[in-house]
């Protein structure tokens, strides 16, 4: 607004500009949002505005990038941990907030200190964002057994 302040415009002119200066494009630059083991809760209200976002853009589409971690809440992680969890977050974001399917693309981003996911809008024309591991994979120590999306769903 403070563009506009000293101006005189009429009405039409200034709906006009207050809507384009309200609307601004998702960041190309860097993720829209990112965030590492929390709660259910709170995943999904990270969830609800990355949505959001791609509902008020839907030619854009929506990345996210999975990071395993060295440890999962102090133990070692399972095989499948890491992919297990970015499942239960595409399911979310097409089973409950109606994002199309074919708009979301999931990429295993490889393996940081922590579990990490980071989401990104992708506008028309954009390459899709590179991963970015910063642990290597013969670094990464399993646990037994195998994680399966099932164990990781939010019951809510």
């Amino acid at each position: 607004m403070n563009l506009l302040r000293g101006l005189k415009v009429g009405p039409l002119v200034f709906a006009f500009a207050v809507g384009v200066a309200g609307w601004t494009p998702p960041p190309t630059s860097g993720p829209f949002d990112s965030f590492g083991d929390i709660n259910c809760e709170d995943e999904m209200a990270h969830l609800d505005n990355f949505a959001v976002s791609l509902q008020n853009w839907p030619q854009a589409r929506g990345a996210i990038i999975f990071y395993g971690g060295k440890t999962f809440r102090g133990k070692l992680p399972r095989l499948g941990e890491a992919a297990a969890r970015a499942a239960r977050i595409q399911s979310y974001l097409v089973k409950r907030r109606g994002i199309p399917a074919n708009q979301l693309i999931v990429i295993d981003g490889g393996y940081h200190k922590e579990f990490q996911v980071q989401l990104w809008i992708v506008p028309p024309g954009a390459g899709l964002p590179l991963r970015e591991p910063t642990v290597p994979t013969q670094e990464i120590k399993f646990r037994k057994g195998k994680a399966t999306p099932r164990e990781y769903r939010c019951e809510i």
